[in-house]
């Protein structure tokens, strides 16, 4: 069990976060350790992936061994709720090289590998060693950009909607019943007891470690099972980070109905997915990786059967979904 006491100031500095690198982390981390949790499209997607793009030392140090570690500068602690991936993978690249030295020596020394013959350290992570710890650092930064860009980029927005989503919900439940009884619901071995969270283990893992901290991220998951933590250590650990716990995403209704994908095509059900809230047609382009002319097409359309209004606030024109059902179709989307 892993006991994190935060008492009345600590749990005032629990925040929520949401990172597109952290997706591919766990993606990474389910695929090694509970691949039965992961869909056949997600399986088959990574496996490719590693393979195509010769991802070895990726795959070698983000899946856990054994013992199910997997180092945490794969996993940046976020400054905000929000991390662009340019921003994370910076981060990952420039880990300090003490840190790095710390966690493969925690995983080579048993934490994850535990030693013996048939599961001693990956031969492809001893020789990207011997070469230093920033060469990993930079190496898994380029790994993990490309794997991201193979496997997630193309449904980060819907993704992305759904953890907002959650968070959104997450918020809601705090305003009305308080955090620690947000927090019970997390993940079913996540819980809030005498001024400490508890992060309950599998059975068959016999690791305890009991910290203080004054402050805790969580950050929603659409791959994981159950809460995980990671990001601190006993004290004495070099470059300490805030404790951070990975749980698993509810399902939420930020999207519309499958429906309106047959309707109004796919493009036009991810920017009425992102209008949630208002939005600006450079923000839309920026965070669906569109054209902002593409975006302004689509919100034409949308705007004329009457999915969304459009609101001018100076010279800004914002646009944002309405609860209403399209009076027609135009074109595939």
């Amino acid at each position: 069990m892993i006991r994190i006491q935060l008492g009345v100031q600590g749990l005032g500095r629990v925040r929520f976060a949401v990172s597109p690198l952290d997706a591919a982390k766990d993606l990474l981390f389910a695929l090694g350790r509970f691949p039965r949790v992961l869909g056949a499209g997600w399986r088959a997607r990574a496996v490719d992936a590693l393979a195509e793009r010769r991802l070895g030392l990726l795959a070698a140090v983000a899946g856990g061994g054994p013992g199910g570690y997997a180092p945490d500068f794969l996993r940046p602690e976020p400054a905000g709720f929000q991390v662009a991936l340019d921003t994370a993978l910076h981060q990952v690249a420039t880990t300090p090289s003490e840190r790095i030295r710390y966690e493969l020596t925690a995983a080579i020394g048993g934490h994850s590998w535990d030693g013996t013959a048939g599961n001693r350290p990956p031969r492809l992570l001893l020789m990207a060693m011997e070469r230093g710890e920033q060469y990993v650092a930079q190496r898994i930064a380029a790994e993990l950009e490309q794997f991201w860009c193979a496997v997630l980029a193309p449904h980060w927005p819907g993704m992305r909607v759904r953890l907002e989503g959650e968070v959104a919900d997450r918020a809601s439940l705090i305003a009305r019943h308080g955090i620690a009884d947000t927090v019970n619901q997390l993940a079913p071995n996540l819980e809030w007891h005498d001024g400490a969270l508890r992060v309950h283990l599998l059975a068959t893992s016999s690791h305890h470690l009991s910290l203080d901290a004054d402050a805790a991220i969580l950050v929603p998951s659409v791959f994981a099972g159950r809460a995980i933590f990671c990001g601190a250590e006993p004290p004495g650990a070099p470059a300490p980070r805030t404790p951070l716990i990975v749980y698993p995403a509810a399902q939420n209704d930020s999207l519309p109905p499958s429906r309106g994908d047959e309707l109004i095509g796919t493009t036009r059900v991810k920017v009425l997915a992102e209008l949630a809230q208002p939005r600006t047609t450079g923000e839309l382009a920026r965070r669906l990786y569109l054209s902002p002319a593409t975006v302004s097409y689509h919100l034409q359309i949308l705007h004329r059967a009457g999915l969304v209004q459009r609101t001018r606030r100076s010279r800004t024109v914002l646009y944002q979904r309405l609860a209403t059902k399209p009076r027609f179709a135009d074109g595939p989307g």
